[in-house]
């Protein structure tokens, strides 16, 4: 499981220190390393955009995840382990896909 906030590629820049990218052999994503640390400060997705791992973003603001980067949905559902039980909005595979749909109880 990967808590992460997703941004275009103009919204994330790196202020300080280089990174080194890996491109995935078969997938068209890639993850880029801080060159000094080897910390993973972002992956790329097919669709361009800087997928931060919210762990990083929590570190960055002292330790809390900000209010503003709180869930909105569920990806990749179809992978689950457990069902979530909550009211947001759950795709089976990315967020261009389509959503899982419930069955009520009767």
């Amino acid at each position: 499981m990967l808590s992460a906030t997703a941004w275009p590629a103009s919204s994330v820049r790196i202020v300080q220190g280089a990174v080194t990218t890996f491109a995935h052999p078969a997938k068209q994503m890639s993850r880029a390393f801080c060159a000094g640390c080897g910390e993973t400060m972002f992956g790329i997705n097919r669709l361009d955009m800087r997928v931060v791992p919210n762990s990083l973003a929590a570190r960055a603001s002292g330790g809390d995840l900000p209010t503003g980067l709180g869930p909105t949905m569920h990806l990749f559902y179809r992978h689950r382990v457990v069902d979530i039980d909550d009211r947001l909005i759950k795709y089976l595979d990315g967020w261009d896909g389509p959503e899982f749909l419930s069955v009520p109880e009767a």
